[in-house]
């Protein structure tokens, strides 16, 4: 038989081979020298390997792209087999991605048929998704052949290397990786121009400067933060990932990438709608610390049982806990949400929890106790942080994040449920001495803010969950001093604006106290009053609120709200007041009516006449005067009670002996109460 001696696209030694053989017989002098000193260096998580022939062992990689940590993996005359049997020293690195570049040599210079060459190369991608299942694999389309240039060796290959295109196409689409078509881009009327060969097949600086553009975009720069985003074993796509600076959304494969970034702490994901970030004692895992040695950061979630476009939530603001013995009431607040969220649950609404910050009073070891207790729920709940969850004594804001951050993740964040996006924000701003602090949102978290809701569709219904509140009942302070500005977001015109394009409300807490201002058409705050009432000293907050919680229910995007007060039922919505229980009501009957905003009306009959329509105003509660007017009797000598304007009055009619209240809400809920007068 008619022997060849062909340079089977090498960059050095000839091998000797048979005319047009079944298979490749890759394994020359070359090859194993090559090989060896490649297995010599070690691939890292960090790298990006470059794996191929002469094609791609001749390209300057690692110069064409000197912000990455390209490798070169390419050896002269390898084939798809020869790529498969030097395959477990690039696996065992776990690289970042693989660019493959593979199969033009089996093409020109064996028979084998593309559809048995592309068995080959599948049967090399199940290897390195089983081995290294991190790695991103690029499949890059076969070069074409200036077939003019190198008869009769040549002639008729661009047909079998066309068709093996198709096949590698297909079924790179069939797999969810990136085909990249660098095919197309050589070709000029439908051939290989000059400019771009040396030889019919190497290429010229030239030729490498159209493949080096090809692949600009999907070469990772180094110091990228690279992972993935599965469920079951399958990427899932278009969720949003951020190390809180950028944002990233996954590709068909579940991978994303993240620009370099030397302030990045975590890496956290924005669980999608319909699944679930792990939980652990307690604390939703949706963050991973961020690595800088280049390897992955893997989410894998679950699938959540039931459809969520009709779900719940239920705030609680300010637990604060200052000492063990008020582990044993939070247990019972913990009970009641328990009970709130399990009835719920049974009517088809899955609920969450938020907790709007303030956990403990300073003593942060109390955290995991406080997630233990919380977990007695049985549902997962979210946190934001308190200005009592700050780190005190550092030296500046930056520091003031460590104690909560070091048990609940990233200070803010982002998450979905149904149709709604769910933000959390830190506003609590340490200004470096003492316990002092403003409400305050720095250019970093808006800037994240605003490229987190990038990926929110116009008209969303969004929650913003923070701790200290953004708006009272519409006023807006021109001056500012201290006790304003540590007790109210300063620039909160900068949240609002970045929240105009959407249906929002704001959950907030920090007050001990209850506000409902609708600020604008489309923004609406929950200041939440404490779930410890008067910091644990009594059943009610220092406004005459009873210590509860907000409940939320979401229809879409639609969502309805109540208060739900510790031990008592939902229908407990108000309290009635006349002079016996405060001289200055004298003549009057007052009603506490909590959780009211202005589209509520408050209604009065006294003795089955005909309804008075009562009048908002401002009042002390006088249940809360008696509770909190002898400082002798607290732990905490500063507590006084607080003025509020969820009060409704109308005159008492002399002579009356009963009185009953009607509340009606937004929502056109009716909450009664009544009582008798004593003379």
């Amino acid at each position: 038989m008619k022997r060849l001696i062909l340079t089977l696209l090498s960059t050095a030694a000839a091998v000797t081979l048979a005319a047009q053989p079944d298979s490749l017989d890759y394994r020359g002098d070359y090859y194993f020298s090559k090989r060896s000193q490649q297995e010599s260096l070690p691939v890292r998580p960090h790298h990006t390997v470059m794996l191929g022939n002469s094609l791609t062992e001749r390209g300057a990689w690692a110069e064409y792209f000197p912000e990455a940590h390209v490798i070169n993996r390419g050896i002269g005359g390898d084939c798809v087999a020869g790529m498969a049997a030097r395959l477990d020293s690039i696996v065992a690195g776990r690289p970042r991605a693989i660019f493959l570049m593979a199969g033009v040599n089996d093409l020109i210079f064996s028979t084998i048929a593309p559809e048995a060459l592309l068995r080959q190369y599948e049967r090399l991608l199940d290897r390195i998704a089983a081995e290294s299942p991190a790695t991103q694999v690029f499949i890059q389309s076969p070069l074409p052949l200036d077939e003019a240039r190198n008869e009769p060796y040549f002639t008729g290959k661009n047909a079998r290397i066309e068709a093996f295109d198709r096949l590698l196409r297909r079924m790179a689409a069939r797999r969810g990786l990136k085909f990249i078509d660098i095919r197309s881009r050589m070709l000029r009327d439908g051939k290989l121009p000059a400019e771009y060969t040396v030889d019919g097949i190497h290429l010229t600086p030239a030729g490498y400067a159209v493949w080096v553009e090809a692949l600009r975009p999907y070469v990772t720069p180094a110091g990228a933060r690279i992972g993935t985003v599965t469920c079951a074993g399958r990427g899932l796509a278009g969720v949003v990932v951020s190390d809180g600076d950028n944002c990233a959304a996954t590709d068909s494969a579940g991978r994303f990438v993240l620009p370099a970034n030397d302030r990045a702490r975590f890496v956290f994901v924005s669980t999608p709608a319909g699944y679930a970030s792990p939980s652990e004692e307690g604390v939703v895992r949706h963050y991973l610390p961020a690595k800088s040695d280049g390897s992955s950061h893997d989410f894998r979630l679950r699938r959540k049982p039931s459809g969520e476009t009709r779900h719940g939530f239920v705030v609680v603001a300010d637990p604060q806990l200052f000492a063990r013995k008020e582990f044993r009431l939070l247990e019972r607040a913990a009970e009641d949400i328990r009970q709130t969220a399990a009835a719920a649950e049974r009517s088809g609404r899955p609920m969450h929890g938020i907790c709007a910050g303030d956990i403990t009073s300073g003593d942060h070891t109390f955290y995991t106790s406080y997630n233990e207790v919380m977990s007695a729920t049985g549902i997962e709940f979210r946190n934001a942080m308190g200005n009592h969850d700050m780190k005190l004594w550092g030296r500046s804001h930056e520091t003031s994040a460590a104690a909560f951050e070091a048990m609940y993740g990233p200070a803010y964040y982002s998450y979905n449920v149904g149709e709604v996006h769910y933000a959390v924000l830190n506003d609590n701003y340490y200004i470096g001495r003492d316990w002092y602090y403003i409400g305050y949102l720095e250019e970093r978290q808006l800037a994240w803010l605003e490229r987190d809701l990038s990926f929110v569709p116009a008209g969303t219904t969004v929650v913003v969950a923070l701790h200290i509140p953004t708006a009272f009942a519409g006023k807006d302070e021109k001056l500012f001093d201290y006790p304003q500005a540590e007790r109210s977001l300063c620039n909160h015109r900068a949240l609002h604006r970045l929240l105009e394009p959407y249906d929002a409300h704001i959950v907030s807490g920090h007050m001990h106290t209850t506000t409902n201002c609708p600020v604008r058409e489309g923004l609406y705050e929950h200041n939440v009053a404490a779930l410890s009432g008067a910091w644990w000293q009594g059943a009610i907050c220092t406004d005459g609120t009873p210590a509860g919680y907000a409940v939320f229910e979401v229809d879409g995007g639609e969502v309805s709200w109540y208060y739900k007060s510790v031990g008592h039922p939902r229908s407990f919505q108000l309290k009635i007041y006349d002079s016996k229980d405060d001289e200055a009501f004298a003549g009057r009957i007052v009603a506490n009516v909590w959780n009211c905003d202005p589209a509520w009306t408050v209604e009065m009959r006294a003795d089955g006449g005909r309804p008075v329509r009562m009048e908002r105003t401002t009042a002390v509660d006088p249940q809360a005067r008696r509770l909190y007017a002898d400082a002798s009797k607290l732990d905490h000598k500063w507590i006084t009670v607080t003025p509020s304007d969820h009060y409704y009055a109308a005159p008492l009619p002399a002579g009356t002996r009963r009185v009953e209240v009607t509340a009606r809400d937004r929502f056109g809920n009716t909450y009664r109460a009544e009582k008798r007068i004593n003379r």
